[in-house]
């Protein structure tokens, strides 16, 4: 269902309601439904920088599920390397890698993705304070690759009469988006009817409880390949 359909229904409960204000519950319907159902992924690609060891992560990612490095799927690290090498203050990142691995791992920190590679034996450790690791940051530009439990992008007033509603998620759950919007219209003052809105929350509620156990059942299945600069 497109913006524009789902406009003129949602006009039917709430006739005067702008269309700014339309878009905002829309995209606040699309994160709230994603967030609970986890029903949609998505997979979003980047170049990894030689030296650098942190990736941001876009706002919509709920949860990371795998990473790829070089189309080469790489084990989450257990707890974070005891030496960092944060580029937030760049007079204390680490110097560059002069040595490569192809023995990779991932974490999350902090809205992050961090890669890091693990050195050999023979490679001299990195010290810093009295301390020392085999972690170092990545030393190639290589393609990285995220899947994840993520939501759509969201509506802006330009596009959205003709943008789908829930794009690349598998079934049709716009009408269960259409009962969050219609049930938050009903807590306005200028057509508040409280009995109303638990009718429609309720029907959004099943929609999520149905839409769950479809995510639960293709966990591992995924929707479009999203370059992004993350």
């Amino acid at each position: 269902m497109t913006g524009r359909k789902a406009i003129e229904y949602v006009r039917q409960h709430h006739p005067r309601i702008p269309a700014v204000q339309f878009i905002d519950l829309l995209n606040e319907a699309q994160k709230d439904f994603c967030n609970k159902t986890h029903i949609y992924k998505a997979a979003l690609t980047d170049t990894s920088v030689i030296g650098q060891r942190y990736y941001t992560l876009p706002d919509a990612i709920i949860k990371i599920l795998k990473v790829q490095v070089d189309d080469v799927e790489i084990p989450r690290l257990q707890g974070d390397p005891i030496i960092d090498d944060d580029e937030l203050n760049e007079t204390n990142s680490l110097a560059s890698p002069t040595s490569s691995s192809n023995d990779r791992y991932w974490y999350e920190s902090i809205g992050r993705v961090g890669i890091v590679e693990k050195v050999g034996a023979s490679t001299s450790a990195i010290t810093r304070d009295g301390k020392s690791t085999k972690y170092q940051s990545i030393s190639e530009a290589l393609e990285i690759r995220i899947f994840a439990i993520t939501s759509p992008p969201e509506f802006a007033t330009t596009t959205y009469d003709t943008g789908v509603i829930l794009m690349g998620v598998q079934g049709d759950y716009s009408r269960a988006i259409l009962d969050y919007i219609i049930s938050q219209g009903y807590y306005l003052a200028d057509n508040l009817n409280p009995e109303l809105a638990q009718v429609f929350e309720m029907k959004y509620e099943k929609a999520v409880r149905e839409a769950k156990k479809v995510a639960k059942s293709r966990y591992l299945t995924f929707g479009r390949v999203i370059p992004n600069e993350f």
